[in-house]
C-alpha cells in the first residue's frame, strides 16, 4: 500500500498539486486496504502523511488496519468537510486534485462552495492509470477470483436441468462461489435462457430451462476486493445447427482476439480484429457491445477494448475478451474470459471449458 501511495505522491508532485481529495471508496481501498461500508475521505499530499477521514462506527477498525495514513475520526458526517477544510488551510493548500469522474455532483458543489479559496483540478486520470497496471499481488488476487468463478461455472453445469428456473441456477452458482471464498458477487449473476439469451444483460428470472435452449451464464467472484467476470454459453441437449454455427463463430472470434493482444497494441485494434471475423460470417451486426474492459477492484475499469478507445495495452493489464452475438427471437452466444497481458501475450485467468452441449 505504501508503494502505491508513494507513486501517487510522485504524480502529484509532477502535476504541481498541493493535495488530492479522494472520495471514491474503491480508490481509498486501493491505497489503504480498508473497505468502508459507509463513507471515507482520503486526503493525500505530495510530501506528507495522508489524512484518512472515517466515520466513528469504523474508526477502531480503520486504526487497526491502516498504517500508511493518519486516521481521523468523524463524529458527524455533516462536519467532515469542515474538518478537512481545517487540515487544508493548515497545510496552505492552494490547488486541490479531485476525482471528477466519480465524485458526486453534491459533493463537488459542497467543496466548491466551502473551499472557495482553492483551485479544483480533475486528477482522475492519475489514479486510473495506476490502477490499470496490476502488480504481482493484484495478479494473484485476480487469479483467485477467477478460480472461484470457474468453480461457480462447474456448479452451473451440474445444476442445469429441464424445468429448473434461471434464478435457481444462479443461486447454486453464488452459493458455491461463497463457499469457496468469494466475498460477494461483483454483479448480479446472469442465467439467461432461450429467447432471453439474446438480451446481453438479461437478468436471471423465473423462466424455466427447456431442452434445446441456448443458456448464457455470466458470473463473477470477489477475492480480497478483486473481481472476476466470465461468461459461457451452453445448450441443454443437442444444439440446433444454427446454435452450433453461432457458437463456433463466437468462440473462433474470442480465441483470435486473445491471440491478437500484445503490449503497446491499440485496444481498438483488438475489437477491429474481432469484428472483421464476425463480419466475414455475417454476424457483426448482432455484436452490440464493446469487446472487453479492464478488471480489478471494479469489474469495469481501464483499459477499454472498443473501436472508440484510445487506450494502449500495457504489460500487466488485466481485462476481458467477450465477443457476443445476439439474434432477436432466436437467442445469443457470449464467451468471455479474463486475461492477463504479459510479454508472452494474453494469458486467460478463467479456465472453464468451452463446450456447448451439456
Amino acid at each position: 500500500m505504501s508503494e502505491r501511495l508513494t507513486e501517487f505522491q510522485k504524480k502529484l508532485q509532477e502535476a504541481e498539486l498541493d493535495a488530492f481529495f479522494i472520495s471514491n471508496i474503491t480508490n481509498s481501498y486501493y491505497f489503504t486496504k480498508f473497505l468502508s461500508h459507509s463513507y471515507v475521505y482520503l486526503i493525500v499530499f505530495p510530501d506528507d502523511t495522508p489524512y484518512f477521514f472515517v466515520p466513528e462506527l469504523e474508526f477502531e477498525d480503520a486504526v487497526r488496519k491502516v498504517k500508511n495514513c493518519e486516521v481521523v475520526k468523524v463524529g458527524k458526517k455533516g462536519k467532515v468537510l469542515e474538518l478537512i477544510k481545517g487540515k487544508l488551510e493548515n497545510k496552505q493548500v492552494k490547488n486541490l486534485g479531485i476525482e471528477e469522474n466519480s465524485m458526486s455532483v453534491k459533493l463537488y458543489l459542497d467543496i466548491s462552495e466551502k473551499y472557495d479559496f482553492l483551485e479544483l483540478e480533475n486528477g482522475s486520470v492519475f489514479i486510473d492509470n495506476l490502477r490499470k497496471r496490476k502488480n504481482k499481488d493484484e495478479i494473484e488476487q485476480l487469479k483467485m477470483a477467477c478460480q472461484i468463478a470457474d468453480k461457480g461455472f462447474v456448479a452451473a453445469i451440474e445444476n442445469i436441468t429441464e424445468g429448473k428456473t434461471e434464478i435457481e441456477i444462479a443461486a447454486e452458482i453464488e452459493y458455491v462461489m461463497r463457499k469457496n471464498g468469494s466475498e460477494a458477487t461483483p454483479f448480479d449473476t446472469i442465467v439467461a435462457s432461450g429467447h432471453r439469451s439474446a438480451f446481453p444483460h438479461g437478468v436471471s428470472t423465473h423462466k424455466k430451462i427447456e431442452s434445446g435452449d441456448l443458456i448464457i451464464i455470466d458470473l463473477g467472484a470477489t477475492y480480497e476486493g478483486y473481481r472476476s467476470d466470465m461468461t459461457r454459453t451452453v445448450v441443454l441437449g443437442a444444439p440446433s445447427p444454427k446454435s452450433l454455427k453461432v457458437f463456433n463463430a463466437v468462440l473462433e472470434t474470442q480465441q483470435e482476439a486473445i491471440k491478437a493482444c500484445d503490449i503497446e497494441k491499440h485496444a481498438s485494434d483488438i475489437e477491429k480484429k474481432a469484428r472483421e471475423i464476425l463480419s466475414a460470417k455475417g454476424l457483426n451486426d448482432y455484436f452490440v457491445h464493446s469487446l472487453g474492459h479492464g478488471v480489478g477492484l471494479d469489474v469495469h475499469e481501464l483499459p477499454t477494448l472498443a473501436l472508440i478507445s484510445e487506450d494502449i495495452l500495457m504489460e500487466n493489464n488485466v481485462f476481458t475478451i467477450e465477443p457476443g452475438v445476439y439474434i432477436p427471437n432466436f437467442g445469443g452466444v457470449r464467451i468471455e474470459d479474463v486475461v492477463h497481458l504479459t510479454k508472452k501475450g494474453a494469458e486467460p485467468l478463467t479456465k472453464s471449458e468451452y463446450t456447448i452441449k451439456i
